[in-house]
């Protein structure tokens, strides 16, 4: 596949991209399959119940963690992929994300507190929210978009791999029966918090990078940058996460916890594409900047990339019987049917990045990505609102799989309509 990839990049750019990818392969892996290790154990020890609270509060933390990265992980990328070279502007660019970033992340707590203080369904345990919330923090301190943006993801794999090898080591150890579930939030905010640490480290020792307050109208326009990629992340995470959510709310914590089990085996399924995708981007911010090369190098990263999403999507629709019961058991079987369904989710999200943000993001036309997102996600929403309460699961699936296809129609309808 890297080889299919190389014909796609210059000669000059291959080595760094196959480094990049191989670092963020490792990076990403360990986001997914570390989980998968802990996974089966996890939903045999906590049970179906606790499992799906805990997919619960993952889910409402998950909308914090949109707000604090303010869709940075793409313009703020893309910024310090153009001005690498450039020492001063890249001490603005870091210095301005990271102070928007822990402005929103107290405006995030406040938030989190008050649903805490005034909804019985967050008050009665609010320790997992906080213990959860704790992944906040993690991400805004490990800034995944400065090493990407430079390319040189390398930096933080070994560190990556050192703390989240531990603390999935000790979940395993520690959490013994049901009453360990809090445990499981905690470790994973300190396995988080460790690692961003350790990042902001070598970004000063081995980039010269010194943080430095920055005036209001720079803070203002870095926020003015982001907002159509904040907005589309917002919308994003209502086309994926609703679902979960609204499904807490019309079931039990038990039905969350089935069809959570099946989704976490998706999204590591999906990661598989995150590391070449994210490797992709900085190299894509420059191809559609020149002229006449755009187009041809988008199809030719659509047939492969979409290509081996096909593939793999109908070989584990296939297998999905046996892939599930291996891993939860015979008690699972009867929900198999969801992660084979789940594999046209799969196809069109991996459509939707090349279309979105390998070409319309890095062609600087956000506000385009933006609008299809919001006509996307404001027919799934609506979608889970009433399908849900009456199908639950089965709900769930038609409003996210109708949802992915809108956006890819939406956004070609743009590009053709624009003569993007």
């Amino acid at each position: 596949m890297i080889t299919l990839f190389g014909k796609l990049i210059d000669t000059e750019e291959k080595k760094r991209f196959v480094t990049n990818f191989f670092s963020l392969a490792t990076l990403q892996g360990l986001n997914y399959i570390l989980p998968l290790l802990t996974l089966p154990y996890l939903v045999r020890v906590l049970g179906a119940e606790k499992f799906g609270l805990l997919a619960f509060a993952t889910a409402i933390v998950g909308y914090f963690i949109v707000l604090t990265d303010y869709g940075f992980n793409f313009t703020a990328t893309r910024e310090i992929s153009l001005n690498r070279n450039n020492e001063e502007k890249l001490n603005e660019i870091f210095s301005s994300v990271m102070i928007i970033k822990f402005v929103l992340f107290l405006i995030s707590f406040i938030m989190l507190t008050l649903l805490i203080v005034f909804f019985q369904k967050f008050s009665v345990d609010p320790w997992l929210y906080y213990l959860t919330f704790g992944t906040v923090l993690g991400q805004i301190l490990f800034p995944v978009w400065f090493f990407q943006g430079v390319e040189q993801m390398r930096y933080i794999t070994i560190i990556n791999i050192i703390s989240k090898v531990f603390f999935t080591i000790t979940i395993f150890i520690v959490v013994k029966n049901s009453s360990d579930y809090l445990l499981v939030p905690f470790l994973t905010s300190l396995g988080m918090i460790f690692a961003g640490v350790y990042s902001l480290i070598l970004i000063r020792k081995n980039f010269k990078i010194k943080f430095k307050f920055q005036e209001i109208n720079v803070l203002s326009s870095y926020l003015k940058r982001g907002s159509n990629l904040f907005f589309t992340s917002i919308l994003s995470n209502l086309l994926t996460s609703s679902g979960t959510v609204i499904l807490s709310f019309a079931s039990t914590n038990t039905v969350v916890g089935y069809y959570s089990a099946a989704e976490k085996l998706f999204r590591a399924i999906v990661g598989l594409f995150t590391p070449i995708t994210q490797a992709l981007y900085p190299i894509s911010c420059r191809k559609v900047n020149q002229e006449g090369g755009a187009k041809p190098y988008i199809k030719k990263l659509a047939m492969v990339i979409g290509g081996a999403a096909l593939l793999i999507g109908a070989s584990i629709a296939t297998f999905s019987e046996k892939i599930i019961t291996l891993i939860y058991g015979m008690s699972f079987q009867s929900y198999s049917y969801i992660l084979a369904i789940m594999m046209i989710w799969l196809f069109f999200s991996v459509i939707n990045n090349i279309i979105g943000i390998q070409y319309l993001s890095a062609l600087r036309k956000d506000k385009f990505y933006t609008f299809s997102f919001v006509v996307a996600s404001l027919v799934t929403v609506i979608l889970n609102l009433v399908l849900i309460p009456h199908l639950f699961i089965n709900g769930v699936l038609i409003s996210m799989i109708t949802g992915e296809i809108l956006l890819s129609i939406c956004m070609l309808a743009l590009i053709f309509r624009f003569k993007l």
